[in-house]
């Protein structure tokens, strides 16, 4: 993992602690805080009162070491060995060390950490995102079509609104013939998101403007790439499996994967 801070040193000499080839081992219990969301936790939790609440409080322990120290962008590139296996585990424990993982924005991170064109770009794109979310003139005016719902969002983040699914889903029966894939598609709130245009209750189906709805899905669909993450600098070295052979004897196998192209030692 490439997390946020500078390298630590022993009080003594000053000895890069690489060198010294020493173990961080952290303890810190987790949770999921929102199952809907995708949002867990890391904390003693001492807080928490409510039995439901406590009852997802999992114990968690992590292993790093630090293998280098980039002074330009203030970063350092550790190994994470999880004792457990707790979801998020190691972006949750370096969050709480206070290194996070440098461009894991959901975990105290930065989205386009070290980019600053990719953060000019994101910020256009979400403010375009935001506009089509508003039902903006400008944005309209751009797809040339309506948006579903004034108050609705476009963007797959926001938990669907009884108005979308009513409006997207109501008296809209299966047609004969038609596949199941694309009834789905004709009645999925996310579907009308993800295409930021509300076409399904288009009535005009002209050539021309199926050419516009297909060019409001390009521009839809590249928006929200830019304005999403491309991928936290956390990867999967490798992995050991345990297993005992015909004779009774223990012996682990393990998998090695190449090093990212993020990485330099």
């Amino acid at each position: 993992a490439a997390a946020i801070g500078s390298m630590p040193t022993t009080e003594s000499d000053h000895t890069p602690a690489k060198q010294l080839t020493r173990w961080l081992n952290f303890s810190c219990p987790c949770r999921i805080a929102s199952h809907k969301n995708g949002v867990c936790e890391a904390d003693s939790f001492s807080d928490l009162t409510d039995e439901n609440d406590r009852r997802g409080i999992k114990p968690a322990q992590t292993s790093f070491t630090l293998l280098s120290y980039d002074a330009a962008s203030d970063t350092s590139l550790v190994v994470a060995k999880p004792v457990t296996g707790r979801t998020h585990q190691i972006r949750l424990h370096l969050q709480k060390l206070g290194h996070p993982i440098a461009n894991d924005h959901c975990y105290g991170g930065e989205l386009w950490f070290g980019d600053e064109e990719g953060k000019k770009v994101c910020d256009k794109s979400r403010e375009w995102l935001d506009r089509l979310d508003r039902g903006g003139a400008a944005a309209t005016a751009n797809a040339k079509c309506s948006i579903v719902g004034a108050e609705s969002k476009t963007n797959a983040d926001t938990p669907a609104t009884e108005a979308e699914i009513y409006h997207a889903a109501a008296d809209r029966p299966r047609e004969e013939g038609e596949s199941i894939l694309d009834f789905i598609e004709k009645t999925c709130v996310w579907c009308a998101r993800c295409r930021g245009v509300d076409d399904i209750a288009a009535s005009d189906q002209s050539s021309e403007t199926k050419l516009e709805n297909e060019e409001a899905v390009f521009r839809r669909t590249l928006m929200e790439y830019l304005v999403r993450s491309q991928g936290i600098w956390l990867h999967a070295l490798q992995y050991g499996l345990k297993a005992e052979d015909d004779q009774g004897r223990q012996n682990t196998m393990c998998y090695r994967t190449k090093l990212p192209s993020w990485v330099t030692i």
